[in-house]
């Protein structure tokens, strides 16, 4: 555990001894020890265990915690408490003259002061803990969103297979080996966005990228390269084996039937895939302008064979 937050506190464990030499001072000065026949050892057991508990909460209070209002609130409710508890302690060894029985009777009084403190403090703290988890919240939504995982689809950003590129350019050159890429580009989407709204469109995006997530191997890397755009980083493998993964991934994908809340329509997908090989030499930009210059291609070739079908 960290106890770096107990330097931060070094006055209130000042304030925490004078108050326990001060109660025990009084107690001792005003009062006399029992006879040890008088002694009820087990109550004193009970007693004590629980005085110690509460110099345990404290300290354990103080070691969690920076300074500020909530962690002296909170110090101040335990440190009634355990002034009643450890007052209630002495009360087994110790006996007072019948003009100072008040010690008795007030023995129980801090406890109550001490727990409604608590409660306010601990109210201070929840509110506290909820500020602290919204903001969380936003930084987690943030760095999802604009590091290193898109949000919408749950994998990796285009800045981290940037990245992933460059390390793999570098592993390349050294090992004397290649890599490969393939790419996938969902035609007519932004057709989908208008008709059946961004919502749908969303599903559709995480829905493909479970699918690839499915078809690649576990060393394989798969990214939201665009909005309707997915890029696939496939370290030690050849070309020919980047094709065959790829198509697999095509053919699952195009057999989604996506449907559209209650319609029993189904929407297949359409898809335009291309994969290249790499080797080290090569810059992380010269093969990302490769991959999208093969994938232009692919679209090229893809409308003049659905022009050649319509003629």
């Amino acid at each position: 555990m960290n106890f770096s937050f107990l330097q931060l506190h070094r006055h209130l464990f000042v304030i925490l001894a004078i108050s326990i030499i001060a109660v025990i001072a009084t107690a001792f000065s005003l009062g006399t020890l029992k006879p040890y026949a008088e002694l009820d050892f087990f109550d004193a057991a009970g007693e004590g265990g629980i005085t110690l508990m509460t110099l345990i909460w404290i300290f354990f209070t103080l070691a969690s915690r920076p300074s500020g209002r909530v962690t002296k609130l909170l110090f101040i409710g335990l440190t009634f408490m355990h002034i009643s508890m450890l007052l209630d302690f002495l009360d087994e060894f110790i006996r007072y003259p019948e003009g100072h029985a008040w010690l008795t009777t007030i023995e129980s009084l801090p406890a109550p002061i001490g727990m409604v403190i608590m409660s306010w403090a601990l109210y201070q703290w929840h509110q506290e803990q909820n500020a602290i988890n919204k903001q969380l919240r936003r930084s987690e939504r943030f760095y999802r969103e604009h590091s290193l995982i898109d949000f919408t689809t749950g994998l990796y950003s285009a800045e981290y297979m940037k990245n992933q590129i460059k390390n793999e350019l570098v592993t390349s050159k050294a090992q004397h080996s290649s890599f490969s890429l393939f790419m996938l580009d969902i035609r007519q989407f932004s057709y989908f966005n208008l008709h059946y709204g961004y919502e749908h469109g969303d599903s559709l995006l995480r829905e493909v990228a479970q699918l690839i997530q499915m078809n690649i191997r576990d060393g394989d890397l798969a990214c939201r390269y665009a909005s309707d755009r997915f890029i696939v980083l496939m370290p030690n493998t050849d070309k020919k084996t980047a094709q065959e993964i790829a198509q697999q991934t095509k053919q699952a994908i195009e057999h989604l039937a996506y449907k559209s809340g209650n319609s029993s329509q189904a929407i297949y997908p359409n898809i335009i895939i291309c994969s290249h090989q790499y080797r080290g030499w090569h810059s992380y930009q010269e093969v990302l302008a490769d991959i999208n210059q093969h994938l232009f291609t692919a679209k090229q070739d893809n409308a003049a064979q659905l022009r050649q079908l319509s003629a």
